[in-house]
């Protein structure tokens, strides 16, 4: 799959299926939705997965966490249908205690295996000083756990053993795309899929009210993806860390 290596909308010939493994409803919205809309729109199967069921996720709503387990995992259920998603895996995890743990690894590892994706896109492990939203404690670690998942995790046989007797068989994932790297070289546009990405982030109506401010913040954000990757005034991208795992 090297022909992805970097570009804008690179070649997508050798990938079916996609996995974007997060750490909480509304991050694939925010990171990657219209990318997700463009692969479906391809015929490419996307699947995802959820570390935590955004449990944390509230500032005085009065929901116990079982409610808003409920809403947000409904609201990610809506959201993902809006870009063509039919498949997801909440892990269930804590909401901001995420740790890259044995544990979490195999998890990550055990739906790697039954999905056999061909390119998983994830949050980096990197701390960006000059965009510390994006470096959330939880995205870090999931990150982590996701790198290692793919390797060496899911590809050797002899990690987490026990998954053979469940039939999960080892899976060799070729390609990460990862999100918010600080120096993306892989670039998805979004122009013609934007109001898809917008409406798929206003499907998590327990976070965001304002609309007008979220679609100013997300228009600025792949404008400047945008002119990164050399694209003119008025265009909207998505931009990726190509990382080649083979």
């Amino acid at each position: 799959m090297n022909e992805s290596i970097n570009g804008i909308n690179p070649s997508i010939e050798s990938i079916n299926k996609v996995l974007v493994v997060v750490a909480h409803p509304d991050d694939i919205d925010f990171g990657c939705a219209g990318t997700v809309a463009w692969l479906t729109e391809a015929g490419k199967e996307v699947s995802y997965c959820l570390i935590t069921s955004g449990d944390a996720g509230g500032d005085n709503d009065g929901l116990s966490n079982v409610q808003r387990i409920d809403i947000r995992e409904l609201e990610q259920n809506k959201a993902k249908k809006i870009v063509g998603v039919d498949k997801i895996h909440f892990l269930k995890q804590k909401d901001g205690m995420i740790e890259s743990t044995l544990d979490l690894r195999e998890k990550i590892t055990r739906i790697i295996r039954k999905e056999k994706p061909d390119l998983v896109i994830t949050q980096s492990p990197k701390r960006r000083y000059d965009r510390i939203y994006a470096s959330h404690p939880d995205h870090l670690a999931t990150g982590e756990a996701t790198f290692c998942a793919v390797y060496p995790d899911s590809r050797n046989p002899n990690a987490f053993g026990h998954l053979l007797d469940e039939n999960c068989m080892p899976h060799l994932v070729p390609n990460i795309w990862v999100m918010a790297d600080e120096n993306p070289d892989t670039f998805i546009d979004i122009t013609v899929l934007i109001d898809k990405k917008l409406d798929a982030l206003f499907e998590h109506k327990s976070q965001i009210q304002d609309h007008a401010k979220v679609t100013i913040m997300i228009k600025e954000w792949t404008g400047d993806m945008a002119s990164l990757a050399g694209m003119e005034k008025g265009k909207y991208c998505e931009g990726f860390r190509f990382v080649n795992t083979q």
